[in-house]
């Protein structure tokens, strides 16, 4: 089963919810902390909520397509997504925890069936995808501080619902004709005994994981050897802007280079530069090292559209992948940024946090290199079993034996029977 291809504003539009829901209650929680009944464990919560949301949501994603179909399992994802984003703001930490488990479920249903929408699609409909994430991450960073100095940080977290409706109108010129119900769910379970497929959640994990270290921490790192607060902040907007053309630049890269290790190689490199540059001298040119670590998250889109090329055509395999890379993949990113704090709020510096990003940094690279072969990941198939085409004779009929003719005896005559009787 193929899907229609959808238009590049449909799939800009989608991919354009995917972040600011997430970013923009980053941006705004040391005024969330502040409200009435928030403690220092909510805010925990809040933090790590979101990737374990978005790899639940992931890994269901499938079973809710091959029921709703693509259409109507995206227009209540997005219906879900506007409610809950102004329900979080209504009350106290109850319904924040509780709407933005929901909207990042909801998410976490757009993002994985998004590589199915655009595996059909053009070149330029799939960079938009990545460059919509990093648009959405930017834009949801910087626009909620001046919405919340402006209003209030209610206000500043559910003016993003708007943009759920406005996505619900584009959603409508979507083509229809091929999102239907899928025949039956693929599991990705189904795809465990593929190395590859491993390989390529792994990856997605762990440059996750670099991603919201970035996004959560560089202007705390900074601030804390030094630099300004409006450098920091300066340094986190450059670095999300970096971003944005390499989320727009590399998924042409995977689809036009024959060695797609040499793609993974310089992303990791240049990663590599920005994180020692903050593990040795991060007030030094803390620009130049929020750029590395800008280029860096062009593994992400290289990740999601790796998904699409690995799956070979096949929307099924491309929905079940979608689900174990980002599913799994977000779970591996909650475990490696929780230890990132943990390990932070225990030695009180950044050395050992940094230290244990180089080595995620050093997974990212081995699972990339690996998950870049060109391999086409697929169900094992189902054995058929082979006809038996032994027919079961009937044994013959055992011939008869004639028996032997007795010889014919004239019958008496009645009187003389009847004589004899007599």
């Amino acid at each position: 089963m193929r899907t229609a291809p959808v238009g590049t504003a449909v799939v800009f539009m989608l991919a354009l919810n995917l972040r600011p829901a997430v970013t923009s209650l980053g941006a705004a929680l040391e005024d969330v902390s502040a409200a009435p009944g928030m403690t220092a464990a909510v805010g925990a919560i809040l933090v790590a909520l979101p990737l374990w949301a978005s790899g639940i949501g992931g890994w269901g994603t499938p079973w809710l397509r091959a029921r709703a179909g693509i259409y109507r399992a995206v227009t209540c994802a997005l219906i879900v997504l506007g409610i809950s984003l102004i329900i979080r703001v209504q009350g106290g930490p109850e319904l924040l925890l509780a709407g933005t488990l929901l909207a990042c479920l909801a998410i976490a249903v757009i993002g994985t069936v998004l590589p199915v929408l655009v595996q059909p699609a053009s070149s330029s409909t799939r960079a938009s995808y990545t460059l919509a994430l990093g648009t959405g991450s930017t834009i949801g960073a910087l626009a909620t501080p001046v919405l919340v100095a402006a209003f209030s940080w209610q206000f500043a977290l559910a003016c993003w619902a708007l943009l759920a409706a406005v996505t619900v109108h584009v959603w409508q010129s979507a083509p229809r004709s091929s999102m239907v119900f899928a025949h039956s769910a693929l599991s990705p379970r189904k795809l465990f005994h593929s190395k590859v497929a491993w390989h390529l959640t792994v990856y997605f994990g762990l440059v996750s994981t670099l991603t919201f270290v970035v996004m959560g921490w560089l202007p705390v790192i900074l601030r804390d050897a030094g630099v300004p607060a409006g450098m920091a902040g300066f340094c986190l907007a450059l670095s999300m802007a970096m971003g944005l053309p390499m989320m727009w630049l590399v998924p042409f890269c995977v689809h036009k280079w024959r060695r797609q290790w040499a793609l993974v190689s310089l992303l990791v490199a240049v990663n590599g530069v920005g994180l020692v540059g903050l593990l040795v001298a991060p007030a030094f040119l803390p620009w130049v090292w929020s750029i590395g670590l800008g280029i860096g998250m062009g593994g992400l889109a290289m990740a999601l559209t790796t998904i699409a090329v690995r799956a070979a055509g096949n929307a099924d395999v491309t929905t079940a992948l979608s689900g174990m890379v980002q599913g799994l993949g977000y779970i591996i990113a909650g475990v490696g940024a929780l230890a990132c704090g943990l390990v932070h709020s225990i030695t009180n510096g950044w050395t050992a946090p940094l230290v244990m990003a180089l080595v995620v940094l050093c997974g990212q690279f081995y699972c990339g290199v690996r998950a870049a072969r060109p391999v086409v990941v697929a169900p094992r198939p189902v054995p058929v079993p082979v006809p038996d085409t032994m027919i079961t004779s009937v044994p013959p009929l055992e011939p008869t034996i004639p028996l032997p003719r007795l010889p014919q005896v004239l019958s008496q005559s009645k009187s003389e029977r009847v004589g004899q009787e007599g």
